[in-house]
């Protein structure tokens, strides 16, 4: 009886014209997605709409494959052994390397010459929000077109690395005969290791390493080096941390892309 008594009584303080509710919070609207950068569909047929859509497209569909190709690239990056023993192995992987860093740079070249005739149509308008918006979509494509090319010279950068220490590393019949007039198969390396500077050497010209007081081996020759496919990895996360700011690019060109077509 005490419980029924307290449930009405509870009840009619809810009912009550001086009962307060707490309030639900309003609900947050989803964040707006990005346009995401694509292949202009179709404008109205005029001379001016037909040449800002010729070379945009160009430059957008070079900006997109060579997304493509980026992600084809890290994934070798990391899949590849440069360093199995097998030398015709390690150079068609180099080889691959190589094509990937030819066609991005490539097509970011070719891509940043339309981009350049985009920004001279801009210049041209006599219309000043469309001079804006197709500046803007302009200057954002080609930031993520330069990110793509920056790619592409530190790949090429990375291959110079390696064909580098490739042609200054001993073959097998060079350590042999190292082995045999030496008694170590890289000298250079023995030499650099039982070289300590003298009391009076020229520190301006003889350069030391602080943590060990010795010279340091020749280029080429430090043992301690990374290997190619260490390096390989290294530069596959450098790459993907970079990608971020080349879809930001892009989707930026998006945005601006609509309004500097929005007469067309």
């Amino acid at each position: 009886m005490f419980v029924r008594l307290a449930a009405l009584a509870a009840c009619a303080a809810l009912l009550s014209p001086g009962a307060t509710y707490a309030s639900a919070p309003p609900p947050v609207p989803a964040a707006t997605a990005a346009p995401a950068l694509k292949v202009i569909a179709s404008v109205r047929s005029t001379p001016r709409c037909a040449e800002i859509v010729t070379h945009a497209n160009s430059a957008i569909g070079s900006a997109l494959n060579n997304d493509v190709q980026l992600q084809q690239l890290i994934t070798r990056l990391r899949a590849f052994n440069l360093d199995d023993g097998n030398p015709i192995h390690r150079r068609n992987g180099l080889d691959a390397l190589g094509e990937f860093a030819k066609n991005l740079a490539k097509q970011s070249r070719s891509a940043d010459d339309e981009v350049k005739r985009l920004r001279a149509l801009a210049e041209k308008s006599t219309d000043p929000q469309e001079q804006k918006e197709l500046k803007a979509f302009a200057d954002a494509l080609g930031g993520a077109l330069w990110r793509q090319q920056k790619i592409a010279r530190d790949l090429n950068g990375y291959l110079a690395s390696v064909d580098f220490q490739d042609m200054a590393t001993f073959t097998e019949g060079q350590q042999q005969a190292n082995r045999a007039v030496f008694g170590v198969p890289d000298p250079y390396i023995s030499a650099a290791a039982d070289t300590r500077p003298n009391a009076g050497t020229d520190r301006m010209h003889n350069s030391i390493d602080p943590s060990t007081g010795m010279h340091p081996p020749p280029l080429g020759h430090d043992p301690n080096v990374p290997t190619a496919t260490q390096e390989a990895t290294a530069a596959a996360s450098d790459f993907q941390s970079r990608l971020p700011d080349i879809t930001q690019d892009e989707n930026n060109a998006a945005q601006h892309v609509t309004a500097a077509l929005s007469r067309c």
